[in-house]
């Protein structure tokens, strides 16, 4: 890593292909884009590098008009194009181990090829930076105010100075070994906004969302009886399946399909009128609960039946309706 600075030039580390620019001859602003969605922050953007003499760049995280949205614009001559901005390494840094996406926040640091410097920024875009005198807290003071006119009132600090007690204290060796071991670290120039890129990642993004959210509702889906789609029917039988039989019905036709006498209970039903109530199965008798007039019972020969009768009406010769279990013999 080769550090072109503003006092000397410094070489740290072993990436030969990483040239830092640390240098007074960069100008940075950032606009965050406030209820904008994707395709409004690119219309944006392409106007701006149509129009514009500078250089933009777009950070975004997702595609909600809610999500904080970053035009950053850099002056640079392009002798320097072909450098990593330490701005632009700090601020990956600090987004990777310390803030968030949306946080606002103030560098302060003491680089040994470069000085006194302030870095501020609104998540991965700088706002300013600017290299200052010696008199360090008078010029943090200074800018916190000069924030203030932007709308930026609530930041965290950063340093590198062990000489504010609200900065978090940073050790810029581990910031430029994390940019060393980097291999994304390349310089924002490079990063050319591919809109077809862009594009083809909210269509895929769109497509599985509408994927997920089927899925979801498939799965949560209780099939109505009205939908013929749902409903099972053979020459014996017919029943509804919903997400919630699922499983006591898929349980049940299984069992129907180990069972070799269920032609015999499906004869035996409709040669005798008997509509089932409840069907309990075993390899040698299916018992059939249905309920039957005792004029039925009495025609019914050869058949184990388990009911309960008022004595009365038997004796009386009226026909009641009774609960019956119908014992069916299957071998």
């Amino acid at each position: 890593m080769n550090i072109i600075g503003e006092k000397n030039n410094h070489q740290k580390f072993s990436r030969n292909d990483l040239i830092v620019l640390d240098k007074n001859v960069t100008e940075f602003s950032a606009e965050r884009l406030q209820n904008c969605s994707i395709f409004e922050a690119l219309k944006i953007l392409r106007y701006k590098r149509k129009y514009g003499t500078d250089f933009y760049h777009l950070y975004w995280r997702d595609i909600f008009n809610n999500s904080p949205k970053y035009l950053q614009k850099i002056t640079l001559h392009d002798r320097w194009k072909n450098c990593v901005l330490i701005e632009n390494i700090i601020a990956d840094y600090l987004i990777r181990k310390e803030i968030n996406f949306a946080d606002d926040w103030i560098y302060v640091g003491c680089h040994n090829w470069s000085g006194y410097r302030i870095i501020v920024g609104c998540g991965p875009a700088i706002v300013l930076s600017r290299f200052i005198p010696k008199n360090i807290a008078q010029e943090l003071e200074c800018t916190k105010l000069y924030l203030k006119r932007l709308h930026i009132n609530s930041f965290k600090i950063f340093s590198t100075i062990d000489e504010f007690e609200d900065a978090k204290l940073l050790n810029i060796d581990k910031i430029l070994n994390f940019a060393e071991k980097n291999s994304n670290i390349k310089p924002i120039f490079q990063k050319k906004c591919n809109f077809l890129c862009y594009f083809a990642w909210i269509i895929i993004f769109i497509m599985t969302t509408v994927v997920i959210h089927n899925s979801y509702k498939i799965y949560n889906q209780d099939y109505s009886p009205k939908n013929l789609n749902n409903k099972i029917k053979t020459e014996d039988f017919s029943v509804y399946m919903s997400s919630k039989n699922y499983d006591s019905l898929m349980n049940l036709l299984i069992e129907l399909n180990d069972t070799p006498n269920w032609n015999k209970i499906s004869e035996f039903c409709k040669k005798n009128d008997i509509k089932i109530q409840a069907l309990k199965l075993n390899s040698d008798v299916a018992k059939i609960k249905a309920e039957l007039s005792l004029k039925k019972i009495k025609e019914l020969t050869n058949i184990k039946i388990d009911y309960v009768t008022n004595s009365s009406y038997e004796k009386l010769g009226s026909d009641q309706i009774v609960e019956a279990v119908l014992w069916l013999k299957l071998n």
